[in-house]
């Protein structure tokens, strides 16, 4: 099977930055913005081992479903399908208040916890993506 490292490598570049801005979230103290940024590092980052395989897009955008596909094509990634568990909540409660229960709004609602462990959780998942695919073009 041919590999599409040059894509997937666009793909990993973003996910690097979303951490970055995740990580500024968090010291800024944006904490529900930290844990969408840190779900979306997860989830391009799964994508960009997914298209390493498979070199077309994938529109899901389910931490869990993600990592179900990357298991195909390395068992591995099994175990962040569980990290999906958590991640996929700060997918859209992060940022829309009609998704949390009133009087809730999501920059009151997440704390600096919730960010820092999403953003250990989504460290793991990008060092294992940048171990398959490599960071070299």
């Amino acid at each position: 099977m041919k590999l599409n490292k040059e894509d997937a490598l666009r793909w990993l570049e973003q996910a690097e930055h979303n951490l970055e801005v995740a990580e500024h979230n968090l010291k800024a103290k944006f904490y529900s913005d930290a844990c969408f940024m840190a779900e979306q590092t997860a989830q391009v980052g799964l994508k960009a081992f997914i298209i390493y395989h498979k070199r077309r897009l994938i529109w899901e955008h389910s931490i869990q479903e993600l990592a179900k596909i990357c298991s195909q094509y390395d068992k591995s990634f099994e175990r962040f399908i569980e990290y999906g568990k958590i991640l996929d909540r700060y997918y859209i409660p992060t940022r829309y208040p009609d998704a949390l229960a009133r009087p809730a709004v999501p920059f009151k609602t997440y704390t600096e916890e919730d960010a820092n462990d999403a953003i250990k959780l989504v460290k793991e998942v990008l060092n294992r993506v940048k171990e398959k695919i490599g960071g070299e073009k």
